[in-house]
């Protein structure tokens, strides 16, 4: 349900402008806190297991890359914040289908 619950979170960030503005200059405790507060329900941990899945899964089948520090996923980061960063590079390229099957 947590893993849901941060899909929830980033798709709601990918619709809501506002609200990714409000989030995106939080640290990651605050981040935690307040989407809390809107009835979502995660940890750090389980926020670092849904972006290093989605990681990996780009880096090594989409890539076809090694998980390194040569991996050219890591560049798309360079200009970003954490969260823009996990939005536009991470989430948004996963269709919902796909999104459903990283969720099983």
């Amino acid at each position: 349900m947590s893993k849901e619950s941060v899909i929830d979170f980033f798709r709601v960030c990918h619709h809501d402008t506002t609200l990714f503005a409000k989030f995106e200059s939080k640290n990651l405790s605050e981040v935690i806190f307040h989407a809390k507060s809107l009835g979502y329900s995660f940890n750090g941990e389980e926020l670092a297991e849904v972006i290093g899945g989605m990681e990996a899964q780009i880096i090594t089948e989409r890539m076809g890359e090694a998980i390194d520090a040569n991996s050219s996923l890591w560049r798309r980061m360079w200009g970003k914040s954490r969260l823009q960063y996990v939005i536009e590079e991470l989430f948004q390229t996963f269709s919902e289908a796909e999104l459903k099957q990283f969720l099983n």
